[in-house]
């Protein structure tokens, strides 16, 4: 006679009678108790178990899902130039548009443009390029990595635990 495993909710961590509900709920599927399905069923979807499959990465997708592939390079790192504030109220003048016109294609308040070309407001780097595709300027530059020499020196410098113990014993 096998033993029945016993499930636990995902959510409050008690004990579930039966089988529970399997949910999907803020891009994770979990199985949950019928306390936390009552609270969360608005804001979830029930998913069939027998659907869920389990990604290497231990995520579970419902099997019309494919996993998506992770890129292992680095990506690229991006600043906004300093003179931003400038180049933005320039750039909207010599289009003839007012900071509410400029406001609405961006779909942000007006007073945040204002702010941006006052230099009190940095964009983002998603606004930063929405401003660059509608007012045709150039706002980010990429954050140039440093070659293998200047990632030595960079580890060299680098803070380790084994340093924080040093100094705080008074070793350093």
């Amino acid at each position: 006679m096998q033993k029945e495993v016993q499930n636990y909710c995902e959510l409050c961590g008690s004990p579930i009678k039966g089988k529970g509900i399997t949910v999907s709920y803020e891009g994770s599927i979990i199985n949950v108790c019928n306390s936390c399905y009552a609270k969360i069923k608005g804001h979830s979807k029930i998913v069939d178990p027998k659907k869920v499959i389990y990604t290497s990465s231990k995520q579970q997708l419902p099997k019309h899902q494919k996993a998506q592939p992770k890129l292992e390079s680095k990506e690229d790192v991006w600043e906004i130039i300093d003179e931003y504030p400038k180049l933005i109220r320039q750039a909207r003048e010599r289009l003839g548009m007012t900071t509410k016109d400029l406001a609405q294609k961006l779909k942000v308040q007006e007073n945040v443009i204002k702010r941006f070309e006052l230099g009190r407001l940095k964009p983002t780097i998603q606004q930063a390029r929405e401003l660059e595709r509608v007012l045709s300027i150039k706002l980010l530059v990429k954050v140039e990595e440093k070659g293998e020499e200047g990632g030595a020196n960079k580890a060299k410098y680098e803070l380790t635990l084994g340093d924080v113990v040093n100094i705080r014993e008074g070793n350093e």
